[in-house]
């Protein structure tokens, strides 16, 4: 797999030109636009970007009006003031960090658009489904607002229960390693031939992540503290549906790649039902990457203010063979002045 980058570690200045590199690459296959579910951690970029990048800004704009209804912060404020201002709320907070995050997201899709850099198809991970949801036209911004407020409202009230480990096996050998702890922990997602998140009960992560680092397993506890897609969730699914009630979903304009059935999925069934199916199912993702390179789509662009799903994309696009281009949008390890949009 190819990585699409420039000399300088692969993050192109704000406001400058495109990287030729990723036009030619979208023009010998059709691009993804990826989204993933978790952070960010790291607002100073996208604090920038909103003083250089007027369609980053304008897009936050909306999104900062559409979540005035379910929220009595500002996320255009919040990322301004760094989250250090009085009044700002923590982003440890599940209902928090995915507002900021579907805002930063599309956001940042909106820029690579109004640069001539377009998605044919969207892909995301977990939570971040619902912003490949809005890009491809299946919900308007306040039924997404809707869905990433009122779900991560939902999730907040198991938070302190439970929590996520990413462990770099495959899959079949995670489901091995778990058996101890029978269905106190899951499996969450499968990111990619070697790379699996585990959920569940906060004690038994803790034995397992022992248990890795005494067999030499890379494990990783990740920062959220609620147990996702498992059984968990099942309690709440009736608030779920009822809080969702009334959405109005509709065929998208560009091809959604479901991250619950790993396919292409006609976005016009993602209701209620189809929400709670993201919150409780694992994620499918490397069947979906998979399903994506089966269909033609060579580009993969990593919509995020954190590349979290890059390693996971190239290890199951690998296996698929044939050139294929990646890029990420923003990168926390970096100067804010070397976030990558056009």
């Amino acid at each position: 797999m190819n990585s699409v980058a420039d000399d300088r570690g692969g993050y192109v200045p704000a406001g400058a030109a495109p990287n030729t590199a990723i036009v030619t690459a979208a023009a010998t296959g059709r691009t993804v636009f990826v989204f993933p579910g978790r952070g960010p951690r790291w607002t100073d970029g996208a604090a920038e970007l909103l003083e250089t990048a007027p369609a980053f800004s304008d897009q936050m704009r909306l999104c900062d009006a559409a979540f005035a209804e379910f929220a009595d912060w500002s996320v255009l404020e919040s990322i301004r003031g760094g989250f250090a201002s009085p009044g700002s709320p923590s982003l440890d907070r599940v209902d928090v960090a995915q507002p900021v995050l579907f805002a930063v997201m599309v956001s940042l899709a909106a820029q690579w658009r109004a640069s001539g850099i377009r998605p044919d198809a969207v892909l995301g991970h977990s939570q971040g489904e619902i912003a490949a949801a809005y890009v491809a036209g299946a919900l308007s911004l306040s039924d997404a607002a809707r869905v990433t407020a009122l779900g991560s409202k939902v999730i907040g009230t198991i938070s302190g229960a439970g929590g996520m480990v990413s462990i770099l096996r495959p899959a079949h050998q995670v489901h091995d390693l778990i058996q101890p702890w029978g269905g106190s922990i899951s499996i969450a997602a499968q990111n990619g031939p070697s790379s699996t998140d585990v959920t569940g009960d906060s004690a038994a992560l803790d034995g397992l992540v022992a248990m890795c680092e005494r067999q030499e397993v890379q494990a990783t506890r990740m920062p959220v503290d609620y147990a996702a897609h498992c059984i968990q969730v099942e309690d709440l699914r009736e608030t779920l549906r009822e809080s969702l009630s009334g959405l109005q979903p509709r065929t998208g304009d560009i091809t959604f790649i479901s991250g619950v059935t790993g396919a292409g999925l006609d976005t016009s069934i993602l209701d209620g039902d189809y929400w709670f199916a993201n919150l409780r199912q694992p994620v499918l993702f490397e069947q979906a990457i998979r399903w994506s390179y089966e269909h033609g789509y060579r580009t993969f662009m990593e919509v995020s203010p954190t590349p979290v799903l890059t390693a996971g994309i190239q290890e199951s696009l690998d296996d698929c063979g044939g050139h294929i281009a990646a890029a990420q949008s923003m990168c926390p390890s970096k100067p804010s002045d070397s976030a990558i949009v056009p």
